[in-house]
């Protein structure tokens, strides 16, 4: 992993304005902690910062014709069908390197254009500059894994991996609109947009266009509706030859890590990398002590690794560690903008941090949920007269009126802000994406509809975090569920199909069936990784209390003070419904402690 950054703009002559874009590139540090670097022109600067063990190579590439240089990249991730571009790109006449996926990258784009990106196979967000057409174009992942934000100006662009880069720039104003509390209490965007007033995002599967002739945007891969043609074995025949293909273009040459958490999906997982492996790989699992989760997971995973024969490790996580603030500072720094999950990220940023001194590269499981329907009952999928997103209907059954996380701020204030009717729309826009097949039945379509939603929107909420938090950790987290043949393929099959037997995920405990033990195939699904320990909850009381104290304290405006006061008097009240009663309190810590350290200005 790394960070990427730059500056484009005509109007001025940016070979003075050199500390401004070192600034930013210094901001990404949290992606990259080994190596930076800075190419500039009179239009145009590009910074990147590095990891270590990066194989994208030294930064920003150049391309150079009778010593002139004509194209720049700055590039974050790694591609998958580097083998096959390098094959071609070797006859397209031009010199030069082809050993880094940057350069790879590079070349492709001479050779291709903008139409480079369909051509590509990976995790990854880059920028190349265009020197003869004075051009930049950016461009992001089919799933928008890799993340990367811009803030157009009059004459050029602004773009970073991360917002607080952006936000580092003196050309950048910090303010959080109604828009964007929004957006950050809903967990939800308008497609292409970031949180702060006037800053973008690179949508996922999408080019964008910055040239003398203005912006142009592009698509260039989505999820399709086709028929379904295949019965049941083949279809299970079929999905597991796509997450073999997946997993081995993820594994390389080597046997790699795999973050075993003893539920199904990283289960799966394991079994499979050791038959595509051809070897037993290495696992780690993180462990709180028997107070982990109501379905403690060591015996799980302890029951795979003796039926797989893996190397593997236990992480221990201590209670207080979750509660250290420079843990604490570190996560929130991770990420763009703060979340009601704490210890949903708290820990996994600790587990990376961990398994990085044993291995620079781990698979993880994520997304198996939202590609074989793991994450809702034939119940709700039912409920088709609901119209918001599950997660927020879900919430709702727990009391939680505005969703997750947002139980203590001001009802009369949300109402003004337009809470209610910013989540209907955010939820008939993404509806309104959806291609259904001429004639199918309500519940097909209904059933699509969901799957769009969780594959689309609910997605940022997990393998976007994992991502975030491992590279802050110094892990390269990587998602072999998240190809896009697999969830193509899986997006059409039909839910009576995924949920043949009666049980979610149906599919992958067929395709797991030889390699698991049955306790593993038949494990009740639970939150992970999450902490019930006593001292945890009361520690956030505890800080709830002092943020309620701080007259100073940015959030006080935004919440209900009587029922913050209430919750923090009566750590019991944290109990309701298991974590999610804790994420109210969550959230209004994680946005205090946002709009402090980012220096927000709130702009209602």
């Amino acid at each position: 992993m790394s960070g990427i950054a730059g500056w484009v703009d005509r109007g001025r002559d940016l070979t003075r304005e050199g500390a401004a874009a070192a600034v930013m590139t210094a901001r990404l540090v949290t992606r990259g902690r080994h190596g930076e670097g800075l190419w500039s022109s009179r239009s145009a600067v590009l910074g990147h910062r590095s990891d270590a063990l990066d194989r994208a190579g030294a930064q920003p590439a150049v391309v150079r014709e009778d010593g002139e240089p004509i194209a720049v990249i700055t590039f974050d991730g790694v591609l998958y069908n580097a083998s096959e571009l390098r094959s071609r790109l070797a006859s397209d006449g031009r010199r030069g390197p082809l050993d880094t996926d940057a350069e790879l990258v590079l070349r492709a784009y001479l050779r291709w254009g903008p139409g480079v990106a369909e051509r590509l196979e990976g995790l990854f967000a880059f920028a190349v500059w265009d020197v003869r057409e004075s051009a930049l174009l950016l461009c992001r992942d089919r799933f928008g894994v890799k993340p990367l934000s811009y803030l157009p100006l009059p004459e050029g662009v602004l773009f970073a991996s991360e917002v607080a880069a952006l936000a580092a720039h003196p050309l950048v104003s910090t303010e959080l609109d109604a828009e964007g509390l929004c957006s950050v209490l809903a967990q939800v965007r308008r497609p292409g947009h970031a949180v702060l007033r006037g800053l973008r995002e690179v949508r996922p599967a999408h080019v964008v266009r910055f040239g003398r002739d203005g912006v142009t945007e592009r698509r260039y891969w989505a999820l399709e509706a086709r028929p379904h043609t295949h019965d049941l074995a083949r279809t299970v025949e079929t999905a597991r030859g796509l997450l073999d293909d997946a997993i081995a273009r993820e594994a390389g040459a080597g046997t790699p890590a795999v973050l075993l958490s003893g539920g199904l999906d990283s289960s799966a997982l394991t079994g499979l990398v050791a038959g595509v492996a051809g070897g037993a790989p290495r696992t780690f699992t993180v462990s709180f002590g028997d107070s982990a989760a109501a379905v403690p997971d060591r015996p799980f995973a302890q029951a795979v690794v003796d039926r797989v024969g893996c190397d593997h490790r236990e992480v221990l996580v201590e209670p207080g560690e979750l509660t250290d603030p420079l843990v604490l500072d570190a996560v929130l720094a991770a990420k763009d903008f703060p979340s009601p999950f704490g210890d949903k990220n708290l820990t996994p940023y600790l587990f990376y941090r961990r398994v990085a001194e044993h291995a620079p590269v781990a698979l993880s499981g994520e997304a198996a949920d939202a590609v074989f329907g793991g994450l809702i009952s034939e119940q709700e999928r039912a409920s088709a007269g609901h119209r918001t997103f599950p997660w927020i209907e879900r919430a709702r059954t727990f009391g939680m009126t505005h969703g997750i996380g947002n139980g203590l701020f001001d009802a009369e204030l949300l109402d003004e802000l337009g809470f209610a009717s910013f989540c209907a729309e955010r939820y008939e826009e993404a509806v309104d994406e959806v291609v259904h097949l001429p004639g199918a039945p309500g519940d097909d379509r209904r059933a699509r509809e969901i799957d769009h939603l969780h594959m689309t929107r609910l997605y940022e909420q997990a393998v976007n975090h994992s991502e975030r938090l491992g590279a802050a950790a110094g892990l390269q987290v990587r998602f072999p569920f998240s190809d896009h043949r697999l969830f193509g393929y899986l997006y059409n099959v039909p839910w009576r199909m995924k949920s043949f037997d009666g049980r979610d995920k149906s599919l992958l405990r067929t395709i797991a069936r030889d390699l698991l033990p049955a306790s593993v195939l038949d494990r009740p699904k639970v939150p992970f990784p999450i902490t019930y320990h006593a001292g945890y909850k009361e520690s956030l009381t505890a800080r709830l209390r002092r943020v309620l104290e701080d007259p100073g304290a940015p959030v006080l405006p935004l919440l209900d003070l009587s029922a913050a006061q209430r919750t923090a008097d009566d750590p019991k009240s944290l109990d309701r419904g298991g974590w999610l009663g804790r994420a109210d309190v969550e959230m209004v810590l994680q946005l205090d402690g946002w709009l402090r350290t980012r220096q927000i200005v709130l702009a209602l």
